[in-house]
């Protein structure tokens, strides 16, 4: 399943929202400069995922992500996260990053309500023919799949059937991500 970035969806609303973290001396390697919290949301309006994933990216290369970190509203979840996204690559300073979004971000209540806000509001954009978005979200939902085939883990290992879905839903892969590919 693609997931499509908030800013897509909403894109005032992202400007106003996106959180950024701001180095003004290099630490633990990352060099100083500004990072950009990208949201990423599935915008299939019959799975209830409940997710989010945050890709990190520096300012001076915004379509560089630097790590993408998947993170689950229900924290009972076993895959509730934060972790790194196994299939998508994470530059040699993800687990900075995850350290950092993990204990500066994600510890902060408002932007967790807020995030969850932004999920409801990439599902509601998905059923409203009105919504601006409509059109690209479906776009995206109905291109056709002319080959089905298992992703990839970062590792290039390919994820098995009776695997957990990479998406973090928490159900088999063979029950989720791969029904969708179809």
């Amino acid at each position: 399943m693609y997931l499509i970035p908030f800013y897509v969806i909403e894109p005032e609303l992202a400007e106003r929202e996106t959180r950024t973290l701001t180095l003004f001396k290099p630490q633990d390697d990352l060099p100083e400069g500004s990072y950009g919290i990208l949201e990423f949301y599935c915008p299939d309006p019959d799975c209830d995922c409940r997710r989010v994933m945050l890709n990190v990216a520096e300012e001076k290369q915004p379509n560089r992500f630097l790590a993408s970190i998947s993170y689950g509203f229900d924290r009972d979840d076993e895959m509730a996260g934060p972790f790194l996204d196994p299939l998508n690559p994470q530059s040699e300073h993800a687990f900075k990053l995850l350290e950092m979004v993990s204990g500066l971000v994600l510890s902060d209540r408002r932007y967790l309500k807020r995030l969850e806000r932004h999920y409801r509001l990439v599902k509601k954009a998905a059923v409203d023919p009105s919504h601006p978005a409509y059109d690209k979200i479906h776009k995206v939902m109905n291109e056709e799949v002319t080959e089905v085939s298992l992703p990839q883990r970062s590792t290039g290992e390919q994820v098995g059937r009776n695997d957990p879905c990479p998406c973090g839903s928490g159900k088999k892969y063979k029950y989720c991500c791969m029904l969708k590919a179809r």
